[in-house]
C-alpha cells in the first residue's frame, strides 16, 4: 500500500508540473518584409542602398553587392535616381517593387507581388508580376506574365507598355473614370505605345470570362504605400491552442487530486 501512494503522490506531482510552462505561452509571428531604398549617389558616380523608409541624404549607403546579400522572399525595394543605367539581378520574390525618377533600369526577380513604375521613368522587368501599375507616361517592358496590369494617369493616361508574357486583365483609368478593360492577352501581343493600344483585337477579348476575379481597385495615388506585412491568420490556423492543451491538464490535475483525497479518506475509515 506504501507503494500504491507514492504512486498517487508522483502523479499529482507531475500533473501540477505539467502545467507550469503553459504560464510561459509564445506567441507566433511572421517576419516584417524590410524596405530597401537604392539610390544612385552623384558624389561617388555609383548605385547605392540603404536599408530605410526614405533615402537619408546623409548617409551614403552600401555597394548593391551587400543587397543582394541580405534581401529576402517578401522585402521591399524602391529604385530612385538618373545619371546612370541600373542593372540589378536579384534572387528573390519581392512584395512591393517601385521605380520613380529612373530613366533605365533593368531588374531581375523571381516574381514581384506589386510593382509601381512611375512618371518619367523607363524600365525593364524579369519576373511574373501578380499587379503592375504603370503611371502617366512611364515606359516598361515587362517581359514575363502579368495578372493584372493598371495603366494610370493625372490628367493623362499616356504610358508605353510591352509585356512579353501573357495578361490576364488589363485596365485603363484615369483620376475621373476608367476608359476600357481588356481580358486575357496571348503571350507576346500586349503593346501599348503613348496610350494609344497596338495589339491586334484578335489576340485579347474585350469580355470579361465568367470564372474571373474581381477587378484590383484603382490606385488611390501613384506613390506606392508601405506594404503591410504578408502573414495571414489562417497561417497559425494548424499552431497548437495554449488554452487548449492547459485545460486538459487542469481536468486530470484534478482528478488525479480527488483521487489521491479518495483513497485517503477510505484509508481513515478503515
Amino acid at each position: 500500500m506504501k507503494c500504491f501512494k507514492k504512486f498517487v503522490t508522483l502523479v499529482v506531482i507531475a500533473a501540477v508540473l505539467a502545467l507550469l510552462p503553459a504560464q510561459n505561452t509564445l506567441t507566433a509571428s511572421a517576419a516584417e518584409p524590410e524596405r530597401y531604398y537604392v539610390k544612385y549617389v552623384d558624389s561617388l558616380n555609383e548605385w547605392r542602398y540603404q536599408q530605410a523608409q526614405s533615402w537619408d541624404s546623409e548617409n551614403n549607403g552600401r555597394e548593391l553587392y551587400y543587397l543582394k546579400e541580405n534581401i529576402k522572399d517578401g522585402d521591399i525595394l524602391v529604385i530612385d535616381g538618373t545619371n546612370s543605367a541600373l542593372g540589378l539581378e536579384l534572387s528573390v520574390s519581392l512584395s512591393n517593387l517601385t521605380i520613380k525618377n529612373t530613366n533605365s533600369a533593368v531588374v531581375t526577380a523571381k516574381s514581384i507581388q506589386e510593382l509601381y513604375v512611375l512618371r518619367d521613368s523607363v524600365a525593364a522587368i524579369n519576373g511574373d508580376i501578380v499587379n503592375a501599375n504603370v503611371y502617366d507616361n512611364a515606359t516598361c517592358n515587362l517581359n514575363n506574365n502579368v495578372t493584372n496590369l493598371i495603366l494610370y494617369g493625372d490628367p493623362e493616361v499616356v504610358p508605353t507598355v510591352v509585356v512579353g508574357g501573357t495578361v490576364s486583365y488589363v485596365k485603363i483609368s484615369d483620376v475621373q473614370k476608367t476608359y476600357y478593360e481588356f481580358y486575357n492577352f496571348e503571350k507576346g501581343s500586349f503593346s501599348i505605345d503613348k496610350g494609344i493600344m497596338r495589339t491586334d483585337p484578335s489576340k485579347y477579348s474585350s469580355t470579361a470570362p465568367a470564372t474571373s476575379q474581381p477587378a484590383p481597385a484603382k490606385p488611390a495615388t501613384q506613390t506606392p504605400t508601405q506594404t503591410p506585412s504578408s502573414s495571414n491568420a489562417n497561417d497559425y490556423d494548424d499552431v497548437p491552442k495554449t488554452g487548449d492543451s492547459s485545460l486538459y491538464l487542469i481536468l486530470f490535475a484534478a482528478s488525479a487530486l480527488c483521487f489521491a483525497g479518495s483513497y485517503a479518506l477510505k484509508k481513515k475509515r478503515a
